[in-house]
């Protein structure tokens, strides 16, 4: 039986309580992709159709990086452990820019986990859009 191998410390949580008047109150914005190790997408939650704009089978068999454009040449998984800078930046809750279907950016934070030894499950969670025009994104290593 596969077990993952957690490198955050705080669990994500989606927003639950919808709040009368509020637009995107209750909203989930969560998604779940699980990736193999070379970053091509196996399965995605339902989530991933609010959070992206996408149906999970439109994504199986392509990159993280058409959703995670900072995970372009990034090696997920470096000697059967996920790759250290990439799991400082997610443990530091670093935003991260991600790509919605319409081309629209907006910030995320990462939960990288490692599944057995050819799975790499990574949570998005959409982050609120003023982060991505006053803060500053992560910058990935090339491989």
């Amino acid at each position: 039986m596969a077990t993952a191998s957690s490198l955050q410390v705080k669990s994500p949580q989606t927003n639950t309580h919808a709040i009368s008047g509020v637009p995107d109150a209750g909203k989930i914005d969560l998604a779940m992709l699980t990736l193999d190790d070379l970053g091509m997408i196996r399965d995605s939650s339902r989530a991933c159709e609010q959070v992206f704009g996408y149906l999970p089978e439109e994504l199986a068999g392509r990159h993280v990086s058409m959703l995670l454009p900072q995970l372009t040449d990034t090696d997920l998984v470096q000697e059967g452990r996920i790759n250290s800078r990439l799991a400082h930046l997610c443990h530091c809750a670093v935003a991260f820019q991600a790509r919605r279907r319409d081309d629209r950016c907006f910030a995320s934070e990462l939960f990288i986990n490692l599944l057995g030894s050819h799975n790499v499950v990574v949570l998005v969670r959409s982050l609120e859009a003023s982060i991505l025009n006053g803060g500053e994104l992560a910058a990935m290593p090339a491989r």
